[in-house]
């Protein structure tokens, strides 16, 4: 973030670069430790992957949306939703069981899922959810690309057919970004006044933040101008 709001570059780039930040730990733990000499310093590396390049995959937010033992599409999806597109999902029913756990049939994680969601009570909101989840089936519970293949394609709610979590990116970088920029600025701003936003000033948000940011790719820097700038933070 630091990076892309000093540069001022695209928003874009938070969903999908061609660049990662990284030190020398960092840069070891995804396998590309000999791109960078930077001792702990952060810098911009270019990862030369079609997985890597932002916060979509990376590691610290993959391995944080587990249960610290496998892949985790249903909290992978609500974040997504939640944090990245604003689409959030309700919140789930009282007395919602569990995922089932790996059991003597050896089911994958998607098969248990699909006889989750099955139950009463789950599909409404696993329809909202799972679809952004099942593409970061690539990754593992530490957040790294598996090494055997698995299916990671989805059909997300509005019908798009996504084959995996490239695809998703470059999905969201292109297709949705005036949504992505709508729930980064909404984010941002909440951030800034320390409160949750009315309806009108996420509509105020939305609205003119396409309006005024949008012609120019929504760079980062701008977006943050155009927050502290506007009647929302200047006057309340």
């Amino acid at each position: 973030m630091t990076h892309l709001i000093r540069e001022n570059l695209p928003l874009r780039n938070l969903l999908d670069s061609d660049f990662i930040m990284v030190n020398d730990v960092v840069a070891g733990y995804y396998g590309i430790g000999d791109r960078t000499e930077h001792g702990f310093a952060f810098a911009p590396v270019r990862h030369e992957s079609e997985t890597l390049g932002g916060v979509l995959t990376q590691v610290a937010i993959l391995s944080g949306l587990t249960d610290g033992h496998e892949s985790n599409p249903v909290k992978r999806g609500a974040w997504v939703a939640r944090k990245i597109i604003a689409e959030p999902p309700e919140p789930p029913p009282p007395n919602v069981p569990d995922l089932p756990r790996e059991n003597s049939e050896k089911k994958t994680l998607r098969e248990r899922l699909e006889q989750h969601r099955n139950q009463n009570g789950c599909m409404q909101c696993h329809e909202k959810i799972d679809p952004w989840g099942l593409p970061f089936e690539q990754f593992d519970g530490a957040g790294l690309l598996k090494k055997e293949k698995v299916d990671a394609s989805s059909t997300l709610p509005d019908k798009t057919e996504i084959v995996d979590a490239n695809a998703l990116k470059k999905y969201l970088a292109n297709d949705r970004i005036d949504q992505v920029a709508f729930s980064f600025l909404k984010h941002l701003a909440s951030y800034a006044t320390g409160r949750t936003l009315t309806f009108n000033e996420t509509e105020y948000l939305k609205r003119e933040g396409r309006k005024a940011l949008g012609p120019s790719g929504y760079r980062m820097k701008d977006c943050v101008r155009f927050v502290i700038e506007s009647p929302l933070f200047m006057k309340k």
